[in-house]
């Protein structure tokens, strides 16, 4: 196989598959956010908390959470009007939480498609 072919092909599998951080760091991601204010609840096991989005992307979210969670611990993102988000807490500092998104890009363009170009969240980032 070519190597651009094989590059070709993880783009493929990329873009099918959960979004993850790339390069290991916070700002690093695989795509686009944008900043928003939305209200929003996150279900961490029985409980439900307020919280704040504050940016987001196909792959993940920054939120605004009064407590700190711990890396690695499997929550639900609750948007009204959108459904549920299962997540995992990637960091947490102060009273900002990054998640990111364990279901597929394309499970999440399906729950903001009316506002994908107006979010800029319709392509990865090149």
């Amino acid at each position: 196989m070519t190597k651009t072919r094989e590059k070709d092909t993880e783009t493929d599998e990329k873009k099918s598959s959960t979004a993850e951080f790339v390069g290991g760091t916070a700002d690093a991601r695989a795509y686009r956010r944008r900043s928003v204010l939305w209200p929003a609840k996150l279900k961490v096991g029985r409980h439900d908390f307020d919280c704040q989005i504050w940016n987001m992307s196909l792959g993940g979210a920054r939120v605004r959470l009064d407590m700190p969670l711990k890396e690695g611990v499997d929550v639900v993102l609750s948007i009204v009007g959108r459904g549920d988000i299962p997540a995992a807490v990637r960091w947490s500092e102060d009273s900002a939480t990054g998640l990111e998104f364990k279901v597929s890009v394309e499970e999440v363009r399906v729950m903001f498609m009316d506002r994908l170009q107006t979010l800029g969240l319709e392509m990865p980032v090149a």
